[in-house]
């Protein structure tokens, strides 16, 4: 009895080392807000989204607010929307801003920056990409939801 119990602990270090690796590629848990928004492209205070690069920042949305970039023209992911809370610290009241540069968020509380284009990080602390939420384009409105 004590040998077998003995040739099964290495089995369960194997898992358990397996699993603990798995969890670098988790999700840090930011908490969900139902999002369900449209934007009208149309409408002259969004009339910079046409344009790829610019962006409309909606702080009342998610988490701490909701960032809609503008990636390309006639691509089927010309826009992508990321929750503006740090995946570093979520429950902290810390806001993510655009760099001087256009490229990255920022988190003004650990220093972090994630790339607006696809919401990776590009400087820790942080090991987690931003929240991303689904959008659906059809050439004059970009709906935001989750």
């Amino acid at each position: 009895m004590k040998q077998r119990i003995l040739s099964i602990i290495p089995a369960l270090l194997l898992l358990l080392g397996v699993l603990s690796s798995c969890d670098r590629h988790r999700q840090i848990p930011v908490p969900y807000v139902y999002v369900n928004y449209t934007v009208y492209l149309n409408n002259p205070s969004n009339y910079p989204l046409q344009v790829p690069g610019n962006y409309l920042i909606l702080p009342d949305l998610g988490n701490h607010g909701i960032i809609l970039y503008r990636r390309t023209i006639g691509e089927p992911d010309d826009f992508v929307a990321f929750d503006l809370t740090c995946t570093n610290e979520p429950l902290d009241e810390c806001v993510l801003s655009m760099d001087s540069t256009g490229f990255y968020l920022e988190c003004p509380c650990c220093g972090s920056r994630f790339s607006v284009w696809d919401g990776m990080v590009a400087k820790g602390p942080s090991r987690w990409p931003l929240l991303q939420y689904q959008t659906a384009y059809n050439g004059t409105t970009v709906r935001i939801y989750n």
